[in-house]
């Protein structure tokens, strides 16, 4: 007797250990029979859900729950009871009495005897302020990702060996990508021109250990077409040891080309206001030489050495006499006086004058489509044809094929990205192509700049590409030229751009 009142003594302590625990305990703890009514829940269950004790037995437990969660649990519990699942986690939303939230991350655990489910136990904690600052942070999160997804520049992450980890849609856009996952498959090597410029980037921060702030690199799109990106990047070390470079790009290039032009304008500027300061008196200097020159010729006789003499020197001044004159043309102050023609019925008249120009090389004129009508002043498109045909004449001094086409073409937001500063529309074009020596890198930028040139000074003034330039500029145009100084497919062409008469400008 004495053994098993120790026993019952023992069992009631450790009974009432255990009821203390859980009576006392912080988290909530209840029991529940298979139907899921409550059978016992300890006061911390009132004190959380603002029901006395007395009101929660016999209240089925998913009355607690909040509706839009009721669904959720109902499934768990049931496929818990169904398959005899032994234990579950679940969070969801409560309601209290008082009809305020709260958030509980809930163990549930089947209660056997022999085979059979007799009853769930479980135990809840208040998970409220954990969910409360999840949801701030998922808020964040989302409020973050909105900003670089819907930033205007591009905005990436690459690791040093230029895996790349995060792009936005900005950047996969500037780069003629559909989708940053596409972009993502690639190495960022593959973006620039010259994969070798980033790996000087690379190893400029290895050695100066300097960010790269608002550095000018050379990428390229998905189709090829070359880009100038300016990029304002920084190195970033995580807690694993990885470094990586986070950078922000915007895409330069049509600035870049509003720079150069607003160059070209001013230079053009320039020689126009020395052009019309000199031109007039230098023609009267002229006019004094070709007229002495004329009478001395009349004085001497045919046979005389001195007469070719004469004659070399009326010949030079009516050779300033004509740069005096293109130089008017180039600097006109007058008011131009454009009419509507017909660029296909000008190019067909200028064919023989043109193949005159050009003895030793094969010319082709084609006029395909309906014919472009530009708004211009008579006379300026035939000496537009003229300058790029000598032009294009004199890069062949072996011969050559001259191709000269006249179409009209739609040029949507993508198409004008070739022609910097004109917007989408239809244009009349004049494209010039020789087969030519092409032109080396180093004068390309020089190109339409009056006076310059690679020709020998007899030959040429400099003057006919930027003379070029001004009258399709003048006329709400543009001009661009593609060259290939080396290999099978060298030449260079030039794309004169006129707006057509019936678009607005």
């Amino acid at each position: 007797m004495s053994e098993r009142t120790s026993v019952e003594d023992a069992l009631r302590a450790s009974e009432e250990r255990l009821r203390y625990f859980v009576e006392h305990a912080q988290d909530i703890i209840y029991y529940c029979d298979t139907h899921g009514y409550f059978t016992y829940v300890n006061p911390t269950v009132a004190r959380v859900m603002q029901y006395d004790e007395g009101e929660l037995i016999g209240r089925h437990f998913m009355t607690l729950i909040r509706r839009d969660d009721r669904a959720r649990a109902g499934e768990l519990y049931m496929r818990q009871l169904v398959e005899r699942t032994p234990n579950t986690y679940f969070e969801f939303a409560a309601v209290t009495k008082q009809g305020d939230t709260v958030w509980l991350g809930q163990h549930v655990q089947l209660v056997f005897e022999g085979d059979a489910i007799v009853g769930v136990q479980a135990i809840a904690r208040d998970i409220t302020r954990q969910k409360t600052v999840e949801e701030q942070f998922r808020r964040s999160e989302a409020r973050y990702r909105s900003l670089i997804q819907g930033a205007a520049y591009g905005i990436y992450r690459t690791t040093m060996d230029g895996t790349i980890l995060d792009a936005n849609p900005a950047l996969a856009a500037l780069l003629g990508y559909d989708s940053a996952a596409e972009l993502m498959a690639l190495n960022m090597s593959a973006v620039y021109r010259t994969p070798s410029e980033r790996a000087q980037i690379i190893e400029r921060y290895r050695r100066d250990g300097v960010a790269v702030a608002g550095l000018d690199v050379n990428w390229k799109r998905k189709d090829g077409t070359p880009i100038i990106v300016r990029i304002t990047a920084r190195v970033v070390d995580f807690d694993d040891g990885v470094s990586c470079f986070e950078g922000i790009v915007e895409d330069i290039t049509a600035k870049r080309a509003f720079e150069e032009q607003l160059r070209q304008a001013q230079k053009m500027e320039a020689v126009g206001r020395l052009a019309r300061g000199v031109a007039h008196d230098f023609n009267n200097v002229l006019a004094a030489i070709l007229g002495c020159a004329e009478l001395l010729a009349m004085r001497l006789k045919p046979g005389d050495p001195s007469r070719q003499d004469a004659e070399e020197i009326q010949k030079a001044a009516e050779r300033g006499a004509n740069l005096t004159r293109q130089l008017l043309a180039f600097s006109r102050q007058q008011p131009l006086e454009p009419q509507v023609l017909d660029l296909h019925t000008i190019v067909r008249g200028v064919d023989r004058m043109l193949a005159r120009l050009t003895d030793n090389i094969e010319l082709h004129i084609r006029t395909p489509g309906p014919p472009p009508i530009v708004r211009v002043e008579p006379g300026l498109i035939e000496q537009v044809l003229l300058n790029l045909v000598v032009n294009a004449r004199d890069a062949m001094p072996e011969g050559g094929t001259i191709d000269i086409v006249v179409e009209s073409i739609d040029l949507d937001e993508r198409g004008v990205l070739a022609y910097p500063g004109m917007p989408p529309g239809r244009y009349g074009m004049i494209a010039v192509r020789d087969t030519g020596y092409g032109i080396a890198p180093e004068m390309r930028r020089h190109v339409f700049e009056p006076f310059f040139s690679t020709k020998d000074p007899a030959k040429g003034s400099g003057l006919g590409l930027s003379i070029v330039y001004g009258i399709a500029k003048e006329a709400g145009g543009t001009v661009t030229f593609s060259t290939e100084a080396n290999g099978p497919e060298r030449g260079t062409t030039f794309q004169v751009l006129l707006p057509l008469a019936d678009e607005p400008r």
